[in-house]
């Protein structure tokens, strides 16, 4: 989801305007004094989203509508929100209505939809079913100069049970912590499992089937696209010569010297396998080396269990332990060996392939030297034609060759897909199962969390906040042993940046993460010293700008200096009463 333009409509001809305002690639910074309009503009992009926003008297009265145009994916939408108290929001593409909300369950329900964010029905405070609202996750990529550097979540309504924790979890695609219909959706999961599973299973099968059917020895696609440009040229290069004889050489020279770079690495890799099948039986008696020490220790074990002196009792267990601990090692052994046998069986068929693929290739030098000895003595046209049906048939065969690889290719991104998705399911899964326990990516998001709000903290130089962050459970950071409600003034937003920072650059470095903006309404300028915060800002421009994210802020000191390539500065357009706004009539422009 990526910003593209915002605009204020005005409320007829003398009413209040913005003109087409286009975001930065990377930041967006609306720069100017206090009171010339900079919050109105910001709020405007928030409830173009769906956001409840109480606009002043003067902003209802003089603008009709504001509009902003979202990248999603591949598609251009416009949302367009009538600025009056019923809410209504209509969705435009290519000019065309898609749709028209008026309320922001509808709305939700379609952005998620758009952005590709399965979600759940989850618990509300009073225990009743409710859907999550887009509006719930805004908090945790805006920040209003009101209440937004007060807390690490300040949404305008908290009615859903462990919200911030909801949010938090959804906004990084991990499963809720309290779904409503758990047993049901335990149970559709289950089954989503089972066909992800088979569709691996298939989709391995058919892998290992393309792989098999590459040509020896095996390269890659750029590789395979050099040498039929090779082809290509040594074809329109026997085509025009005039010396056919010298050409015919030439070319058979070439394609000589690619057949014999064919067979030095099928030797390699012939080598290598011979290296690996021989080395099986090494290993192999190693292994069965092991068994029998082991069958020699349970022997030992059953003898001294007949000595009725050493427990008189029946089934005392004093070498169960012991039993229970040959059993496993001795299926493990058993495993490694039923392993290697796999592996070796695999190996000696690759092995016969690329003796075949080898003799193949010694026979094409053979009968090129041939054919070369031939053009040196005769005139040279039967060589010719030698050559151009040589290279016409290369060029075919790593034409095939090269959609075989791209199969192949194709596959194995559409396996690590599938891959992916059994993974998401089973992680949803286990969280239905065990309410107590903690699934290895939530584990993984509170790491990253408290990693990146320890390096965020750094930059803002935060010298009074303990630097050891530990985030909980319910993904609420802890700074050293104190809480944020600890801190005051300077401390407190230093820390709310820095959580924000560092929740930002997690989905930034996901790829297939939606979430790639950050707004900030005027950061408390006056608790950071400028350069703290050039600081900061210049770290979130670098990390926006390596993995395609978008930073937008207000500010009315601190002045950032934009890069003309990436970044937009928004300066009031209107003067009004002598003062510079951002919103005007057409007469008050500047």
């Amino acid at each position: 989801m990526r910003f593209e333009t915002l605009e204020i409509i005005p409320n007829g001809p003398s009413g209040w305007g913005s003109g087409e305002l286009r975001f930065g690639e990377v930041i967006t910074q609306l720069y100017a004094i206090n009171e010339s309009g900079k919050t109105p503009l910001i709020m405007s992009i928030l409830f173009c989203l769906g956001l409840d926003i109480k606009f002043r008297a003067d902003i209802t009265q003089n603008c009709r509508l504001a509009r902003l145009t979202i990248n999603i994916g591949t598609r251009l939408f416009s949302f367009e929100r009538v600025i009056a108290e019923k809410f209504d929001v209509t969705i435009r593409e290519n000019e065309k209505t898609v749709d028209r909300f008026y309320n922001d369950e509808d709305l939700s329900s379609f952005i998620f939809k758009e952005l590709g964010i399965k979600t759940d029905r989850l618990i509300t405070s009073s225990g009743t079913p409710t859907p999550p609202y887009f509006t719930g996750l805004i908090p945790l990529f805006y920040l209003d100069q009101d209440k937004g550097y007060s807390d690490f979540y300040s949404p305008r309504q908290n009615f859903i049970k462990d919200q911030y924790t909801e949010m938090v979890r959804l906004i990084n695609k991990l499963p809720a912590l309290n779904i409503y219909d758990k047993k049901r959706k335990s149970i559709d999961v289950r089954k989503e499992i089972d066909h992800l599973h088979t569709s691996v299973v298939a989709s391995r099968k058919l892998l290992e089937r393309l792989q098999q059917d590459l040509p020896l020895p095996k390269r890659n696609i750029e590789s395979v696209e050099k040498l039929i440009t090779a082809a290509k040229e040594r074809m329109q290069s026997l085509k025009h010569s005039k010396n056919i004889k010298s050409e015919a050489i030439s070319s058979l020279d070439e394609i000589f010297l690619e057949r014999q770079n064919q067979l030095r690495q099928l030797l390699q890799q012939q080598n290598l396998l011979e290296s690996k099948i021989s080395g099986f039986n090494t290993i192999k008696q190693e292994i069965e080396s092991e068994i029998e020490t082991l069958s020699l220790n349970e022997d030992a074990r059953r003898t001294f269990v007949l000595f009725s002196e050493l427990c008189s009792t029946p089934n005392c267990g004093m070498f169960m332990a012991s039993a229970e601990s040959y059993g496993k090692s001795l299926l493990y052994l058993k495993d490694q060996i039923k392993d290697l046998e796999i592996s070796t069986a695999a190996n000696m068929q690759l092995a016969e392939a690329v003796h075949t693929a080898r003799t193949t290739v010694e026979k094409q030098i053979e009968d090129l030297t041939h054919q070369r000895t031939l053009a040196e003595r005769e005139s040279g046209v039967e060589a010719f034609i030698e050559a151009i049906s040589r290279t016409t048939t290369d060029n075919f065969e790593l034409q095939q060759e090269k959609e075989k690889y791209k199969k192949v290719d194709d596959q194995n991104a559409q396996h690590a897909k599938l891959i992916e998705r059994r993974d998401r399911a089973l992680t949803l899964y286990e969280s239905l199962q065990r309410t107590q326990e903690q699934s290895s990516e939530i584990v993984r998001l509170r790491l990253r969390l408290s990693e990146g709000m320890t390096k965020w903290l750094g930059i803002l130089h935060a010298r009074t906040i303990p630097q050891l962050v530990t985030v909980d459970s319910y993904l609420k950071p802890t700074m050293g042993e104190e809480k944020l409600d600890i801190f005051k003034g300077s401390s407190k937003t230093r820390t709310v940046l820095a959580y924000h920072a560092a929740l930002f650059e997690i989905c930034l470095i996901d790829p297939l993460s939606p979430f790639r903006v950050l707004i900030l309404d005027t950061p408390k300028q006056q608790d950071i010293p400028n350069e703290h915060l050039d600081s900061y800002v210049q770290e979130l421009r670098t990390v926006a700008a390596r993995h395609n994210g978008q930073v937008i802020f207000s500010t009315s000191s601190y002045r950032y200096t934009p890069n003309e390539e990436t970044d937009e500065e928004w300066l009031p357009g209107f003067v009004t009463s002598g003062e510079p706004m951002y919103l005007g009539s057409p007469e008050a422009l500047e």
